[in-house]
Order: C-alpha cells, then sequence, then structure tokens
C-alpha cells in the first residue's frame, strides 16, 4: 500500500485515477536504473516554462521519484542557462563517464540533475545513457505530442509499421530517433508531450502525448487451436480483475484474436446476426501502449458485424460509443452493436441480456 499525503494525493486525483497512478508508482519504485526518467526538453519549453518544469519536479522528488534532465547539441548551454535560475537544478556535462556518481550526489543533496552534452546530438546521448540512467525517455516540446496532417493528436507512432494516418510536419524527425532507439535499446519506453502535460503522461494510462512503439503482432487463430490456454486464462482474469467461474465458454470461441506474448486478446463467438464480441481483455502492463487499438483494428478489418456488452460501471464504454453504430442500456448492461442488420438488433439485445455471467462476482 502506498502511503501518501492528503496533498498528494488531492492533486494526483486531479491528474488520473487512483488505480492507475498507484500502479505507476509502484512500476517506478521497483524500477532498479539510476532515475525513473529521462526528460528532454527543448528549447522553447525552458525558455517559455523553466519554472513549470521546476514545480513538476519538485512533486516528483516529494513521490520519492527522481528524473534526470538532458540537455543536446549547440542549444545545451544556452538552455542551462535559463535551468540556473531554478535552484532546483545541479549541473554536469557528458563528456566524462562518471554519470552515476553524479546522480547519487544529486539525490543525495535533494537536487535533480542535469546533463549538458553540448557536443552529442540527442540519439548519440540517449544511447549513452539508456539503459543504465533510466528505461522511461520522456521528449517535451511546447507543441506536445505529434499530430496527423489535419491537426489531430497522435495517442501512438508505430516505428516498425504503417501508421494509420499521416504525420505532420516537425521540426525534428522524432520517429526516426524512436525506431533508432526502440531497435537499439529494446524495452525502453519513449514519449513526447509538452510541459503543462507532463504528469498526466507520466502517471495515466491514456497518457497526454503521443508514445513511440515498435507496433505489436496480432495472431488470428481459428478456435482455440494452437492458443496457450493456462496463459490466456491468467490474462482474462488479471485483466478484470476476477476470477472465471468457469472456462466452458471458451468452448464456443470461433476467432481469437491474441497479442504474441499475450498482453491482449479479443475472443469473438459466432451468431447469426454477426460476431459476439466475448472478451477484451488488455492487461495492466499493457495499458495505455495502444495493442487495445491494434487488437480492434484486426478485428473489424475482418469482421463487419459485431455486437458486445458491457457493464454500465465499464471506464471504457466511452470509447466502445465512438466505436459502435448504436447502443442500448439495460439494467447493469450497456449492449453496442457494429454494422449489423437493424432488424436483428432486438435479438442480440435479449441474447446479451439472457447470456450468464462468466466471472465471479
Amino acid at each position: 500500500m502506498i502511503m501518501l499525503s492528503k496533498t498528494i494525493r488531492l492533486f494526483l486525483d486531479s491528474i488520473g485515477r487512483q488505480e492507475e497512478y498507484e500502479f505507476y508508482l509502484d512500476k517506478f519504485r521497483a524500477d532498479n536504473s539510476a532515475c525513473f526518467a529521462l526528460l528532454c526538453p527543448d528549447l522553447g519549453t525552458i525558455e517559455a516554462g523553466a519554472e513549470m518544469l521546476a514545480f513538476d519536479l519538485h512533486f516528483l522528488q516529494r513521490l520519492e521519484l527522481l528524473p534526470a534532465i538532458l540537455l543536446c547539441g549547440a542549444e545545451a548551454p544556452r538552455m542551462q542557462s535559463a535551468l540556473a535560475a531554478e535552484s532546483i537544478f545541479l549541473f554536469k556535462s557528458l563528456a566524462d563517464d562518471s554519470v552515476l556518481p553524479f546522480i547519487q550526489q544529486a539525490r543525495d543533496a535533494e537536487k535533480v540533475p542535469v546533463l549538458v552534452a553540448e557536443k552529442m546530438e540527442l540519439p548519440e546521448a540517449l544511447l549513452h545513457l539508456l539503459p543504465d540512467v533510466a528505461k522511461r525517455v520522456h521528449l517535451i516540446r511546447a507543441a506536445g505530442g505529434l499530430r496527423s496532417a489535419s491537426g489531430k493528436l497522435l495517442p501512438y507512432v508505430y516505428t516498425h509499421k504503417e501508421n494509420p494516418l499521416v504525420l505532420e510536419p516537425a521540426e525534428y524527425d522524432f520517429p526516426a530517433l524512436g525506431r533508432k532507439l526502440l531497435e537499439e535499446r529494446p524495452g525502453i519506453h519513449l514519449s513526447i508531450t509538452s510541459p503543462i502535460n507532463l504528469l498526466k503522461e507520466i502517471f495515466t494510462v491514456k497518457g497526454a502525448g503521443t508514445l513511440f512503439r515498435k507496433g505489436s503482432e496480432i495472431q488470428h487463430f481459428k478456435g482455440l487451436e494452437g492458443v496457450d490456454r493456462v496463459r490466456l486464462v491468467e490474462l482474462l482474469e488479471t485483466s478484470f480483475g476476477k476470477k472465471l467461474k468457469s472456462e466452458a465458454f471458451l468452448d464456443n470461441v470461433g476467432d481469437a484474436y491474441i497479442e504474441k506474448n499475450y498482453r491482449g486478446a479479443v475472443l469473438l463467438e459466432r451468431h447469426p446476426a454477426g460476431s459476439y464480441l466475448s472478451k477484451f481483455a488488455v492487461g495492466q502492463e499493457a495499458r495505455g501502449e495502444g495493442i487495445a487499438v491494434e487488437l480492434w483494428r484486426e478485428v473489424c478489418r475482418e469482421h463487419d458485424a459485431l455486437f458486445w456488452r458491457s457493464s454500465a460501471t465499464n471506464p471504457f464504454n466511452s470509447w466502445y460509443h465512438n466505436q459502435a453504430d448504436g447502443h442500448h442500456a439495460v439494467g447493469k448492461w450497456q449492449i453496442f452493436w457494429r454494422g449489423v442488420s437493424a432488424d436483428t438488433i432486438s435479438a442480440i439485445i435479449e441474447y446479451c441480456c439472457l447470456r450468464d455471467e462468466d466471472f465471479a462476482s
């Protein structure tokens, strides 16, 4: 159990849901890197918002989370000068290899370490520091996350598979940076956000910026032949936070879409009106990484008619509303459909209402 003061908890409550920020606090504190994250702000962020950045870093310190700041390239001295007005920072050149002792020195002094790499560009400096200094990198730019050519904020950019939308012209080739880092330092977390949204990006599943991902390998099974049922059941129970009453319903699965490492799955059953979405599960570690969207995209590519039910209290329902052609509330259930014939809607509502629950209360 995480012990937080009332003031800190109230502030975190204003950022996101309790179960989300407690999950991330536990995850960050269990990491054995020197810092929980490397923050890489651009010049505009520092010159316009050094004070705001310092406030966020003070807050992270109160949570016993130490980030490090990385300043790179020809603009590094100018950024250092702007940050020097804030007493929270301790500076060191990245010209030698004594980075880890410096970070410990900053921790002991209750300061935030700032690594200045004037003679290095960002990719070289990050490869030098990852993963020993940190396994998470948050790029911070005044403009925030990346956007599509039409101006839509992109929650994910895939570095090793096709992106669904064309990217905006940017001042830096961020996808190329993401591709290089994810290839040469597998397992790192890389995102880009604005200074005003930094804490929301760090502590919420949805985030508030753009996450760089290689992209998932989604496997399609007819029935459950070839599926590791033990891993699938573990995924379902951890995702829903409940034990299954029985595994018998798995015998009715007609199609299964499962992320290669069992971090997410969609199970479909066949029905005269279309496919009934029996289960949509994403493991807690994978939430916020876009696996749900990748699974959904694969399912919709191959199934025109879908319907499903969801608990009326499911926080995912707002997303379901955006994917469905229609919905209907009955008791504890929200029933959704997509691509089904109008004359079958009454039948699928009845089917969903009469179907037994698969999880224990």
